[in-house]
């Protein structure tokens, strides 16, 4: 194998592990999030904003409405203080009052099946199990992703191979889950 190859090889490789360390600690808007926006000093009190259908919320300094779905808390509030800054020097803070745009279906050997939601945009196996709490019985998931392709793991596969979970995934806890498998359609 030429050096190329193994450089590419390498950088590809970093590059995959850097995508997925970015998904699991950014958390991107999108509809139905609710923002709490304060900007003191301009606004009487904090500003709380539901993100709408067309992925805006209603914000007076934005001239009307403001498009956020897709952008992160951080990137909302630099939005609004460069908005802002017209009116003066404000310290301006965002964060996300209510998540609601990442679903991800819990079922199987759960406790309380049903939809739950991601505070980031991908969380590891561990992390959804302990928002999901499981039966004691569960020993893995089997995850059936929004493009089709499924993958089923023993808790301690999962995060061996750093499967993460995404908003759109079906997870099922399972008990018997035997060895590790990917279906990549």
């Amino acid at each position: 194998m030429s050096r190329f190859s193994v450089l590419f090889l390498i950088l590809l490789s970093l590059s995959v592990a850097g995508r997925a360390q970015d998904e699991t600690e950014k958390y991107t808007l999108g509809v139905g999030d609710t923002l709490r926006i304060n900007v003191p000093g301009l606004f009487g009190a904090p500003q709380d904003k539901s993100v709408r259908r067309d992925g805006t919320i209603e914000l007076s300094i934005a001239g009307g409405r403001l498009l956020v779905a897709g952008s992160t808390a951080d990137e909302i509030a630099a939005k609004v203080k460069a908005l802002a800054a017209n009116l003066g020097d404000y310290r301006v803070s965002v964060f996300v009052l209510r998540y609601a745009s990442h679903p991800v279906a819990a079922t199987g050997s759960v406790r309380e099946p049903g939809i739950k939601y991601l505070t980031r945009d991908a969380v590891p196996v561990y992390v959804f199990r302990a928002v999901s709490i499981p039966d004691p019985a569960a020993e893995g998931v089997e995850i059936q992703r929004a493009d089709g392709s499924s993958i089923a793991c023993h808790f301690d596969e999962c995060e061996k191979q750093k499967v993460l979970i995404r908003s759109g995934d079906a997870v099922r806890f399972m008990a018997n889950t035997g060895v590790a498998r990917s279906d990549r359609r």
